[in-house]
């Protein structure tokens, strides 16, 4: 999940526009031409900034880089399709690289396209994106919506086809969150999807690591890149030494979540998802399994997602 991927962002050009909004003494930046990131999210403790995801730096801005923002969207399918190829509805589908050397496509489009802005106000800014048919097939528009409140944020995310046809999505989003050497992450799950050397699912089980975020897993003790089925739309990641935590929760269709725990970096992942990694290729197994869902054409899903910060006692 590291490393610039092959024609990232925008460009330099259009990198440093960013739309702020705020709402009592929290303040989230939002960068539309950087696919539809969000740029930082922060507050104030006790008289500091606080932030509660990892947010970019001024070259990561400057690149127009979606690696290097705090969190940004993805459409219209989570995480790697093998090889990118999968077929549907009579359609043999061929994605392009677009994740430094990997074969595999990854994240979708949105996160590598500029959005627009709709609608912008005190607290609250929507923006949008239409996707033409091109190595995804389908015409679909999303929207994305962050309506912030003094307790916490909301980021809606819908999609509609605008096709003629059925088109396959998944959706969700990617916050990464400081890293600290006591953070953790809790949430229930009922099984992971454990992995082969390039990240592609091969088991799907119930193992040490689902008992342990059931119960609080220690970021430092673990190096994850995995799937988790069954979640029941609740998280906390809590910091220790900054007396500081975050609800995570979404409703459906999110009901998947990744954990990305890596050895090496000042960062971690929890996604809010609706689908595994390769669910195009897995679909047999079901939707339980795999998630994911078909639009018809002029169809439309949504889903929401609330992080909600907290000070320790």
């Amino acid at each position: 999940m590291t490393g610039a991927p092959e024609g990232a962002g925008p460009g330099t050009g259009q990198g440093a526009a960013i739309v702020t909004i705020a709402a009592g003494p929290l303040t989230v930046e939002v960068a539309p031409a950087i696919g539809g990131s969000i740029a930082a999210f922060h507050g104030s403790v006790a008289g500091r900034r606080m932030d509660w995801l990892r947010p970019v730096t001024a070259t990561g801005l400057a690149r127009g880089d979606p690696l290097s923002m705090a969190s940004f969207p993805l459409v219209p399918f989570c995480n790697r399709i093998r090889d990118g190829r999968f077929d549907f509805d009579g359609l043999g589908v061929h994605l392009p690289r677009n994740f430094a050397r990997s074969p595999h496509a990854i994240h979708g489009q949105a996160w590598q396209m500029p959005w627009t802005v709709e609608d912008a106000a005190a607290g609250r800014l929507a923006l949008v994106l239409d996707h033409p048919p091109g190595a995804w097939p389908w015409r679909f528009r999303a929207r994305q919506t962050f309506a912030l409140d003094p307790d916490g944020l909301n980021i809606g995310l819908a999609v509609e086809n605008r096709g003629d046809r059925p088109m396959p999505l998944g959706f969700g989003h990617h916050p990464y969150f400081p890293r600290t050497p006591q953070a953790s992450v809790t949430a229930s799950v009922d099984a992971i999807w454990s992995t082969d050397a390039e990240v592609m699912p091969t088991l799907l089980e119930r193992n040490e690591v689902v008992e342990r975020l059931g119960h609080g897993l220690p970021v430092a003790a673990w190096v994850l890149d995995n799937n988790f089925t069954g979640w029941d739309g609740r998280a906390e990641i809590r910091w220790p030494e900054r007396r500081a935590g975050l609800r995570l929760s979404a409703g459906e269709p999110f009901r998947f979540l990744v954990a990305y725990t890596p050895a090496d970096e000042d960062l971690f992942v929890v996604e809010p998802v609706s689908n595994c990694t390769d669910w195009l290729n897995l679909r047999q197994l079901g939707p339980g399994s795999v998630g994911g869902t078909v639009l018809p054409a002029g169809g439309r899903i949504e889903g929401s997602i609330r992080l909600e910060p907290f000070v320790l006692g």
